[in-house]
């Protein structure tokens, strides 16, 4: 599911934004909440990993288009505000840093300038984590 429709500001390797307008017949509408559409906070925090996704794939180190990145933690998360239909969701992000496979993102998600989810993800190349790490048949990683 790719919730970035556009890309409005890009620093390659460093940071994103990447916005979406909350449309009304979005699929995360159906049933969230009956006659009070709400957008999910799980929604924003993928908004949030995705742009981050961007910022970081973008770098001179990764021009790879072979790297599989996966949320592989979520930071603390706030959700001061509710982002509603027809609003227009930006999310800011920066990368804090990246040990080999692994990438922390950080940043905030505005609806109509409104922060309503702030936090971090971490965000990982399952490419290559395959590559590098053995995993035993009971899925424990060694």
């Amino acid at each position: 599911m790719r919730l970035v429709e556009e890309v409005t500001e890009l620093v390659p390797g460093e940071s994103a934004c990447g916005t979406r307008v909350a449309h009304p017949g979005d699929w995360f509408f159906q049933g969230h909440f009956p006659d009070d559409p709400v957008v999910p906070a799980v929604v924003l925090v993928e908004l949030l990993a995705q742009a981050g996704g961007i910022a970081a794939a973008s770098g001179r180190h990764h021009t790879n288009g072979g790297r599989m990145w996966r949320v592989a933690a979520i930071g603390p998360f706030k959700f001061p505000g509710t982002a509603r239909p027809h609003q227009t969701l930006e999310a800011h992000t920066r990368v804090l840093g990246q040990i080999g496979a692994i990438i922390k993102i950080e940043g905030e998600v505005l609806a109509d300038g409104v922060r309503v989810a702030v936090g971090s993800v971490t965000l990982a190349d399952v490419g290559a984590l395959s590559r590098t790490t053995d995993v035993q048949t009971d899925g424990r990683i060694v």
